[in-house]
């Protein structure tokens, strides 16, 4: 049997290129249990998040994105 996947994609603002990201999970409180499966730069300026929630119960997620402004050559 397949997991069933969640899949998140966060975009940087216009005029700026993606260096890093990831994925909040309220893993912590022990009611998830989740696992990453991806975590990447889908452009110069997405970043991709593909998890699994095991636990089967309701929860809330963030994907983040960390973005630099590009400043144009002179």
């Amino acid at each position: 049997m397949q997991p069933l996947l969640n899949a998140a994609t966060v975009t940087c603002p216009a005029g700026s290129v993606v260096t890093g990201g990831g994925i909040d999970l309220p893993g912590s409180t022990g009611s998830l249990t989740n696992d990453v499966y991806e975590s990447y730069p889908r452009s110069q300026t997405t970043w991709q998040v593909t998890f699994n929630n095991k636990a089967s119960i309701s929860g809330s997620y963030s994907v983040y994105a960390v973005c630099l402004p590009v400043t144009p050559a002179p």
